[in-house]
């Protein structure tokens, strides 16, 4: 087995506040052990380019994907990933349609629902517009507690420009965050495009480990990091990671 990344190490032996790497997550999750983390959360890419392209508009202005997003059976594959590396929750956004494959691969626990109030309308005119997302939530084996007693997982939060095209609310992923897992736990985003993950993470007390196959969103994604600290923090030893606190 390839030796895992030294960064994603610290953080997984405690030394480091959290990392991001810059990578292949399908590679580097290879690599990982499984329950290694405590939860993952994430926002995979899902939804065509061509489809994200047509809801380009003047309404909530958007940048064109770029890229393409993963089918049903790649979520179902990913996701039983996420359960293996994760000691409990396991929630990222997908198609709604996908929700039913993740349940009948016996991976979802329930699903929520992010309501957008600024979400595109539906410009044909023929039919209802969406202004929804899906929530998928699973989780290992074993016993099940989260932070949010008995009431409903409907969020609301309205879409934001970023700087990656797909970015989500801070907002809807801090209530990620505090709803699924604990102060100090260790959260691993694999596709952490500019970080809105690691940032709720952070803010929240939690570690972090972003993965993104994109440079420029990884360093878009440490910038933001950065600022939260308002100086550079730099490593004081090969195995620090990107944000370790220095005094």
């Amino acid at each position: 087995m390839a030796k895992l990344n030294p960064e994603i190490q610290s953080v997984l032996d405690g030394e480091s506040e959290g990392c991001i790497v810059c990578a292949d997550c399908l590679d580097v999750m290879k690599e990982m052990p499984d329950g290694c983390v405590d939860a993952v959360v994430t926002d995979p890419p899902y939804g065509s380019a061509e489809t994200h392209g047509k809801h380009l508009s003047s309404v909530v202005p958007r940048q064109a994907l770029g890229f393409g997003g993963i089918c049903e059976h790649e979520c179902i594959e990913l996701a039983g990933r996420f359960v293996e590396l994760g000691r409990r929750w396991t929630v990222f956004t997908c198609e709604w349609h996908f929700l039913e494959g993740l349940y009948r691969a016996g991976l979802l626990v329930r699903f929520g629902i992010w309501r957008k109030p600024n979400g595109a309308p539906q410009f044909t005119g023929d039919r209802p517009g969406m202004g929804w997302e899906a929530v998928a939530i699973c989780h290992s084996s074993g016993k099940k507690r989260w932070n949010g007693g008995g009431k409903h997982r409907f969020y609301t939060h309205c879409i934001q420009v970023g700087s990656h095209p797909t970015q989500k609310p801070v907002a809807l992923f801090s209530e990620f965050v505090a709803d699924f897992t604990d102060l100090d736990d260790i959260i691993l985003d694999p596709f952490c495009g500019s970080g809105t993950t690691c940032v709720a993470a952070k803010k929240l007390g939690r570690h972090y480990i972003g993965i993104d196959i994109n440079k420029e969103y990884c360093n878009i994604a440490r910038d933001r990091l950065l600022g939260l600290e308002g100086k550079r923090l730099g490593s004081q030893h090969k195995h620090k990671g990107f944000f370790d606190v220095e005094g």
